[in-house]
């Protein structure tokens, strides 16, 4: 089995968290929720959300769920539209 090549694997690493912080953006203002509104539901400070949004960091699995729970959609509903 052929591992991928580093390009790939650091375009995908930069790529995914602004695409899944944009599908965030998008969910939590078809909600009419702000970033802090937002981050009070999920137990965490809105400059960390702010962080996810713009995809500075990349949550872990457990914290995108608890924000798809939050929005009130499924973890598929919050990858559905990524495309890399």
């Amino acid at each position: 089995m052929q591992s991928l090549p580093e390009t790939d694997i650091s375009k995908l690493s930069n790529e995914i968290p602004k695409l899944v912080g944009e599908q965030i953006v998008i969910f939590r203002k078809l909600r009419s929720l702000t970033q802090t509104e937002l981050a009070v539901m999920v137990g965490k400070d809105r400059q960390y959300l702010y962080k996810i949004e713009k995809g500075r960091v990349t949550p872990n699995i457990v914290t995108l769920s608890i924000i798809a729970s939050a929005l009130k959609i499924t973890l598929s509903e919050l990858f559905e539209n990524i495309k890399v």
